[in-house]
């Protein structure tokens, strides 16, 4: 999980504003499951709001380096 959002915030950290960045901060405190499972397209166990973050999130796709 740490490859992946450190992937993630790494490649797009640069284009976020300040609402996004709270958007993310609020995406890096959900537990690891429910944020691989929100990334796969599964169902979480608790709600995670819909926004540019998620969004970016949820389409992500993590490829090895």
């Amino acid at each position: 999980m740490d490859k992946l959002l450190g992937s993630f915030t790494k490649k797009h950290i640069d284009t976020l504003k300040e609402e996004d960045l709270q958007h993310l901060s609020n995406l890096l405190d959900c537990d690891d499951e429910n944020l691989y499972k929100y990334n796969q397209g599964l169902e979480t166990t608790i709600k995670i709001d819909t926004n540019k973050v998620t969004e970016l999130f949820k389409n992500y796709v993590y490829v090895c380096e």
